[in-house]
């Protein structure tokens, strides 16, 4: 179970939270930047990497 702190559900920051657009994730971050999407690198390069192997996949079976 995670513990948030109040301040960061009702304060200033509370319109920055999001949460990892990330298939397999279910954590939130704090949006610092208007393009970021995923709460790590990690989850972002997993999903490259399984948007990149769809499309070789697809490109392979045509």
């Amino acid at each position: 179970m995670v513990r948030w702190p109040a301040s960061l559900l009702s304060g200033d920051q509370a319109s920055l939270l999001a949460s990892c657009e990330a298939d397999a994730c279910e954590r939130f971050f704090l949006r610092t930047h208007a393009r970021r999407q995923w709460c790590s690198t990690r989850c972002g390069d997993r999903v490259r990497a399984a948007r990149a192997y769809s499309r070789k996949g697809a490109i392979h079976s045509a």
